[in-house]
């Protein structure tokens, strides 16, 4: 779906008005060149076409919309047009970047450890250039969202928003109990002990979608040999190679053996996996911060919730601060006809202001530095500031059907009971090993 925006200055009025057209093509075969500038002598005018997210009629989408309507509004000759670019929309919105006729601005297109995306690099801006001229808002954006926005020396994208993985627990329970939020793994185990004691189970997982699943196993793997080890044993079905990977497995085998999981989780779906976890039914939930989002209208109003890192493993040498997470990037059409104004409309979708407003009033993780996190979840402020380097989740493998479905079939079996932590290695190694292309 395309939503087309006109304004046109009324001179006699001074006033706005707003006119709707049907769908414009947009012409990318301009200039390719390279120009840092964010403004023209005369403001900006002409068509843009920018890919959005949210679903129309939803806060989210308004927000988004209203960082070009302040533009339309200081430059009466700029028509922005918006397309739905969301998941459905992806194989099409693909397909115009291959035939040649991209939006000016799109997500999904790059992302530095989703290699399958890399295949659109040569059309994305460099925005290394511009970050150099406006040194502020180059500086202006999280550290640790460098390792998905950057590869080879280039920034192909920015991060508008972002979810991080992260450990959510009962705090009214911890509290009762005398839990600490885990820091360790072993401190992980001792309070699943203590709420098992307690009657109630300790960990809320789904059975029916196996990467949720396998979040647990992904971040046992990452603590104990690190995301780029990990990352390329898992896709290469080399994880017989990685000792530490057998470790990771063999503490996912401990959850199961000591029946620290949800009672039933194998037939249970994840929405209801997570209803469970706020109806009291279980102490913990691995999940991204999209969670309280996705549950709004199904959390009890005096749930007490608390969130903290993963768990770390103290006696390995990998980096215990990297986080998995899944971020939406937004890349600029390098062909752009319009490159100055597409430019400024991702610098302004990234400024404080508009980050502080999505995060005030929908509840977005902002990417920007100086930017608050949503409040009404204890601990949250400390994950998201504390966070080392971000990796994407489910090592890309979403992007990737029939590597995500083989791996993530296998995982399941460690889960199920099927497989030892052993059998699983070698489940996986076959299972990768055979899709090599």
């Amino acid at each position: 779906m395309k939503k087309f925006r006109l304004f046109t200055l009324l001179v006699c009025a001074c006033m706005f008005i707003t006119a709707c057209s049907g769908n414009t093509p947009n012409n990318s075969s301009g200039d390719s060149s390279q120009n840092t500038g964010s403004n023209s002598e005369n403001g900006f005018s002409g068509h843009l076409e920018v890919g959005e997210l949210p679903a129309e009629g939803t806060k989210t989408y308004d927000l988004f919309v209203e960082v070009g309507d302040q533009m339309i509004a200081e430059n009466p000759g700029l028509e922005i047009e918006y397309t739905f670019a969301n998941t459905k929309a992806r194989a099409f919105m693909e397909q115009r970047w291959r035939s040649g006729n991209p939006p000016d601005i799109d997500y999904f297109v790059f992302n530095a450890q989703v290699p399958s995306t890399h295949e659109f690099t040569e059309q994305l801006l460099d925005l290394t250039p511009y970050f150099e001229a406006d040194p502020e808002w180059g500086d202006s954006f999280l550290e640790s969202t460098k390792t998905v926005t950057t590869m080879d020396g280039k920034t192909y994208g920015i991060v508008t928003d972002t979810h991080v993985q992260a450990l959510y627990y009962n705090k009214d329970y911890f509290d009762q109990y005398n839990i600490a939020p885990p820091e360790t793994w072993d401190d992980l185990l001792a309070a699943c002990e203590t709420l098992k004691n307690a009657g109630i189970d300790p960990i809320a997982v789904t059975g029916t979608y196996a990467p949720y699943m396998g979040a647990w196993l992904d971040y046992l793997m990452i603590r104990e040999v690190g995301y780029e080890t990990a990352y390329e044993a898992v896709r290469t079905g080399t994880l017989s190679d990685v000792p530490g990977i057998l470790k990771a497995a063999e503490k996912v085998q401990t959850l199961v053996d000591n029946d620290y999981l949800l009672q039933g989780f194998e037939g249970t779906d994840f929405t209801a996996a997570q209803m469970q976890f706020f109806q009291g039914k279980a102490g913990m939930i691995l999940m991204g911060t999209w969670l309280t989002s996705e549950m709004a209208d199904s959390i009890p109003e005096d749930f007490n919730l608390g969130i903290c890192h993963f768990p770390i493993i103290p006696d390995s040498s990998a980096d215990q601060t990297e986080i998995l997470s899944h971020s939406n990037i937004m890349s600029i059409n390098k062909n752009s006809e319009n490159l100055e104004a597409a430019v400024e409309f991702a610098k302004r979708m990234t400024s404080v202001g508009a980050q502080t407003k999505r995060a005030e009033e929908v509840g977005l993780i902002s990417a920007v530095k100086g930017v608050p996190v949503p409040e009404g979840t204890f601990g949250l402020d400390e994950v998201i500031n504390n966070a080392g380097p971000m990796f994407v989740r489910h090592f890309g493998l979403e992007f990737e059907a029939d590597l995500n479905t083989a791996y993530y079939n296998e995982v399941a079996k460690l889960f199920f009971g099927e497989y030892s932590a052993s059998d699983f290695i070698s489940g996986a190694d076959k299972a990768m090993k055979s899709l090599q292309r």
